[in-house]
């Protein structure tokens, strides 16, 4: 399978043109399915179709799905679903909120990505194109399995043996719900698949992230953070969709945003350099339905395959050195300021703003300790050595 993620601030004509690419992959062959993870869901209305939680079929080769966090819930995690609803009802909620109380901050995202691993283990799709939430919500939801991993390979066996101890005590005590085994293997069974669905979503052979932006100083700031954060945790980015570009022809109110955007095309194609840069007009109407979207298909791609890699580039990389490794990152459009390391033991912590991502080291790695950074040809180097490893900050 080939996997599209398309991201980007909200409102830049993301998912008109994740459902465009869609199209033209359907008719060129491919047995396509847009996905959309966004919980404001417009997908539909693109397609002009309603969708439902399960695909459906729009045509010959193309399948359309939003994703629907009450549905996944009941329809695969019942146990969870009726833990939460009893612990609600307990606590005097009442019914009519106990649904949508029951649905914690963060499934939505859960749920998203278990649909790509779903999809790609099926394997019943050549192409899978991922209409994604705009560019926060998206970051959380790729950032997902290593933070959630995390807590849970450190915490659920604590929580299973004190569960054991504690619950023939509190039901003595009180009727409080208590979380059962099988509600605890739901929670396992997810940890699995969420550590499958990192794996392949950072297959840089089968997966490729695309930044939709417009020419606009905010919306271009916003695609810049985009790439330095996907590239910070792992996925490649093969291209640069530079939306509702508006022709040299325009008079009047539109004349002036015209020459704003003049000044910065050239910025973007520079800025965003060696990704290639994919362009489509503003169109004259809404872009809805399959003849429109075929129509941007064509601008953005013409006689192109939309699933070919536009551009193959560096990925985290460990080379040796004479005295020890240097783990190298691509970090485009970051200072050495922005950027604060700590390591402890076989962790190294990358803050870069106000997200924060955790590598495991490699077992190489771990034993050494990471006595220095530099940036490179907007790459992050990590100077490990072979002192004795400690707790350490390097900024």
């Amino acid at each position: 399978m080939r996997i599209l993620f398309y991201t980007g601030k909200g409102g830049v004509g993301k998912t008109s043109v994740a459902a465009a690419t869609a199209l033209c992959c359907a008719r060129r062959g491919y047995r396509t399915i847009v996905l959309s993870t966004d919980a404001a869901h417009s997908l539909g209305d693109s397609l002009g179709i309603d969708l439902q939680a399960e695909p459906i079929k729009i045509e010959e080769n193309l399948w359309a799905q939003e994703v629907n966090t009450l549905y996944e819930l009941e329809q695969n995690w019942g146990e969870v679903q009726r833990y939460l609803t009893d612990l609600l009802a307990w606590q005097g909620v009442e019914t009519i909120a106990q649904g949508e109380l029951s649905v914690i901050p963060g499934t939505e995202e859960l749920f998203s990505l278990l649909q790509i691993k779903r999809h790609y283990d099926e394997g019943k799709f050549d192409v899978l194109v991922v209409d994604a939430a705009p560019t926060g919500e998206t970051l959380r939801l790729l950032s997902l399995p290593d933070i959630v991993n995390w807590w849970i390979v450190r915490f659920l066996p604590f929580v299973r043996g004190a569960l054991k101890v504690v619950r023939p005590v509190v039901r003595r005590m009180s009727d409080v719900p208590i979380a059962n085994d099988d509600v605890i293997n739901s929670a396992e069974e997810a940890i699995d698949a969420l550590t499958d669905v990192r794996r392949i979503l950072t297959k840089r052979d089968v997966c490729s992230a695309r930044i939709v932006l417009n020419l606009e100083k905010m919306v271009i700031r916003e695609a810049q953070r985009s790439l330095t954060y996907l590239n910070l945790f792992g996925y490649a980015v093969d291209a640069v969709i530079v939306n509702r570009v508006l022709p040299k022809e325009v008079n009047g109110h539109f004349a002036n945003w015209r020459t704003l955007q003049q000044e910065y095309e050239p910025l973007v194609d520079q800025t965003f350099s060696p990704l290639p840069t994919l362009k489509a007009p503003h169109f004259t109407q809404e872009v809805v339905g399959l003849e429109l979207l075929e129509q941007l298909g064509k601008e953005l791609y013409g006689d192109q395959d939309p699933t070919k890699f536009f551009y193959e580039g560096p990925v985290q990389r460990v080379e040796r050195t004479p005295e020890g490794f240097l783990l190298i990152i691509p970090l485009p459009f970051v200072s050495e300021e922005q950027v604060h390391l700590a390591q402890k033991s076989d962790e190294l912590l990358i803050s870069v703003g106000w997200h924060r991502h955790r590598i495991l080291l490699p077992q190489s790695l771990a034993r050494m300790q990471a006595s220095d950074a530099f940036f490179e040809n907007d790459e992050m180097h990590i100077v490990f050595t072979g002192l004795p490893v400690a707790e350490k900050t390097v900024s």
